[in-house]
């Protein structure tokens, strides 16, 4: 199927349900002052599920969300935007603006770079990565009439995905207003954010570039700025001169002291490589600044088994999972009554051990073998719903945490078995 025709047909099936009971919700994501955030599926009438889905919601009276709002009529519009999730409907109830948007697989800026081991490995990040990065905010400031300013950028807020960088979270980022002295509400993460969010002017283009500064920042040094690191105009830390220059300039406090676009941000970023890698005798251009970035929409596949697991079962009917469910539950007491009736009623065999073996068999090993198996095969979306906390937890930690215990009770029962053979032969 065409993506424009799944975008369509997933937006036909998001009005076709109601905003509050056709949602289930998996876990929360993010909650704070300005909003909730959750992953949930979408609940078909025949109870079979679609998803995952970001559900947002904000409140309308702090001017949040205009930006989801402008994203979501481009491409309502058709404009395809490679670095922005889908955005599959805005509705406004209540004094609240809801969000359903595409769940982003991959990892954030903030786990690449701590994975990586030394300095070399995050300036071959830097070489490599960066310039798409500037991209993705370049986007964002170009794809509506006027500027939308993201105001949050910062390492958990960047997905890097098998086909490129992804900005998330737009709940507190603004469209510019040209003749405005300074923002209405003051956001952002204070490493990251720029003076003018904190009440020194209106925040532009020119906001974010500062953001990438400090993002830059971190990627070359693998930690956020600290007060002296900024003192010190950068000098403190071991990292091409070339390439503090620019950390400078994209983060000077007088925003008409920056670089006027990210664009201008990235030209300058990949002369400062070039200039360090022939100072260190490398012949080799920066390799982000022969990408090709034309817009094209990618579609990001499953980051986990624990995701392919999720979506084969979100296909299957919840009123047959019940029933299969029913089914389980009722084998499993049936399995733990007999275990009950041969330690009350043994067979000849069983009644030559000793009754501390045969009691230590069937309670404290088969019945909890029988429990674990049985809920380790249970469609366990209803559970989930019933019991909170199981939200939290995926398939495969359920699974890996079932098989040790298994495991565990197995040579139990072995050592209390061998112990017994060798006590009471």
């Amino acid at each position: 199927m065409e993506t424009d025709d799944l975008d369509r047909e997933l937006g036909s099936r998001l009005d076709d349900l109601d905003a509050s009971d056709g949602y289930r919700v998996e876990r929360t994501l993010k909650q704070s002052e300005n909003g909730l955030t959750q992953l949930v599926f979408l609940v078909a009438r025949d109870g079979s599920e679609l998803g995952p889905f970001v559900r947002k919601i904000m409140h309308d009276q702090r001017d949040l969300g205009c930006a989801y709002e402008a994203v979501y009529a481009a491409q309502q519009r058709g404009l395809r935007l490679v670095h922005l999730p889908r955005i599959y409907k805005c509705t406004h109830a209540e004094g609240h603006l809801t969000v359903i948007m595409e769940y982003v697989h991959g990892s954030t800026l903030d786990a690449c770079i701590r994975q990586l081991s030394g300095a070399d490995d995050r300036l071959a990040f830097v070489q490599k990565e960066f310039g798409d990065l500037c991209d993705a905010v370049s986007e964002l400031h170009e794809c509506c009439g006027q500027p939308i300013i993201h105001r949050d950028l910062k390492p958990s807020n960047i997905m890097v995905t098998h086909g490129g960088f992804m900005l998330i979270d737009l709940g507190i980022s603004r469209i510019f207003k040209t003749g405005t002295e300074q923002d209405t509400t003051h956001f952002g993460t204070r490493t990251y954010a720029s003076p003018e969010q904190f009440g020194f002017g209106q925040t532009d283009v020119r906001s974010d570039v500062y953001s990438l500064g400090m993002l830059l920042f971190f990627c070359l040094t693998g930690r956020e700025a600290s007060s002296q690191d900024r003192a010190s105009s950068f000098t403190n830390v071991d990292i091409p001169s070339a390439l503090r220059a620019v950390v400078i300039k994209a983060t000077r406090f007088d925003p008409a002291a920056r670089y006027a676009t990210v664009r201008l941000l990235k030209r300058a970023l990949i002369l400062a490589l070039e200039a360090d890698q022939k100072q260190r005798g490398i012949t080799a251009s920066p390799s982000f600044a022969s990408k090709s970035h034309s817009i094209e929409l990618k579609r990001i596949k499953p980051a986990s088994s624990s995701s392919s697991h999720r979506s084969i079962l979100s296909r299957i009917p919840r009123s047959l999972g019940l029933v299969w469910d029913v089914l389980v539950s009722a084998a499993c007491v049936l399995f733990v009554l007999g275990c009950v009736a041969a330690y009350l009623m043994p067979t000849p065999q069983n009644a030559s051990k000793p009754a501390w073996y045969m009691a230590f068999s069937y309670f404290f090993c088969m019945i909890p073998l029988i429990v674990i198996i049985s809920y380790l095969i249970l469609d366990r979306r209803p559970l989930r719903q019933w019991i909170p906390a199981l939200a939290n937890l995926t398939v495969r930690r359920e699974t890996i945490s079932g098989i040790k215990a298994i495991v565990f009770i197995f040579v139990i029962w072995l050592a209390a078995t061998l112990m017994g053979s060798y006590l009471f032969k």
